[in-house]
């Protein structure tokens, strides 16, 4: 099933996913997984103790600080000009949403030369910025040597649990702006899932709002690959590196049609290494309706499918 649904039309704000910071416990663990697994270079350390990984010519886009949490902190959006962070931010304190000026220590830690922060109905820390610090080389890796797809789209997409899904679409798609791509209802097992995918430009998805029991933030982020080799090669190092597989490779339906598979961090999360994502037209994008997830493959693995039922199972007792 596939079909459109109605869905109000807004003027797309010049937005991307710029970066991500993820508070965890062990950022050794964090290290190791994206240099050796991700294929991403050695990190900058910033001064508030964070370490900034690049994965394109951007100084960093993922960036790993010491927290309790092991869950996702900030979501970083960056705008294409200032013009476009004040006219988003004349949005945004219409929508009555408080904004939270940065001071020198986090733009510096962030090297980025404007930014202001909101929060998301889920305790989320968004930061919309500008002027992203260039990276002393270009990327280069010998693990992801076609490197990854970002410059207008943006850096991959990340998926975020809405425990309150009206909140949280209200907050991206009233708010900031972003339109919806397509809507998933769809059933794994016992459990109930209701999905949103949503984008701010060409990509099909650089946000995507999961309703499901789980209690972290953050359900997976994904990087987009150039070159389908890569993918494949990131497989057979997940499991030489005895990554943990949650997804098998497997392609997602079309309109987005991306060939990847997913595998966890050492936070519990997932990560998503995929290549092949189609591009849409924002400008009259009508949204979809769909109770699939993949056109073939993604076949879950055990590890996934006993995380999933002891998530369910904490959800229930909890309420």
């Amino acid at each position: 099933m596939n079909e459109p649904i109605p869905f109000p039309s807004r003027t797309m704000p010049r937005l991307r996913l710029g970066h991500l910071v993820f508070a965890v416990r062990r950022p050794d663990r964090w290290q190791r997984l994206c240099t050796e697994m991700l294929g991403l270079p050695a990190p900058v350390a910033n001064l508030d103790g964070s370490l900034g990984f690049q994965v394109d010519d951007a100084a960093q886009r993922l960036i790993v600080i010491q927290g309790r949490a092991d869950d996702l902190q900030v979501l970083g959006l960056e705008c294409a000009d200032d013009f476009a962070l004040d006219a988003l931010l004349l949005r945004v304190r219409a929508a009555g949403v408080p904004v939270v000026p940065s001071d020198a220590a986090l733009r510096e830690a962030r090297r980025v030369r404007r930014l202001v922060r909101l929060l998301d109905p889920a305790g989320t820390f968004v930061e919309l910025y500008t002027g992203p610090q260039l990276a002393a080389r270009g990327f280069a890796s010998e693990a992801m040597p076609g490197g990854f797809r970002t410059g207008e789209l943006g850096l991959g997409h990340v998926a975020l649990i809405a425990r309150d899904m009206a909140a949280m679409q209200d907050f991206y798609g009233r708010v900031l702006g972003f339109g919806l791509s397509e809507r998933l209802e769809s059933k794994t097992g016992p459990i109930e899932v209701h999905g949103e995918f949503m984008h701010c430009n060409r990509r099909h998805h650089s946000l995507a709002l999961f309703d499901l029991p789980m209690r972290k933030r953050l359900h997976h982020f994904m990087l987009q690959a150039n070159e389908l080799s890569d993918v494949g090669r990131a497989f057979d190092r997940a499991r030489r590196l005895r990554v943990p597989l949650s997804l098998g490779l497997g392609q997602h339906p079309d309109p987005d049609g991306t060939f990847s598979f997913y595998a966890a961090t050492p936070s519990g999360f997932d990560f998503e290494i995929g290549a092949g994502s189609k591009e849409i037209e924002p400008a009259g994008w009508v949204a979809r309706r769909t109770d699939v997830t993949s056109a073939w493959g993604h076949k879950p693995r055990v590890r996934l499918q006993l995380k999933m039922a002891a998530e369910l199972i904490a959800s229930r007792l909890a309420a």
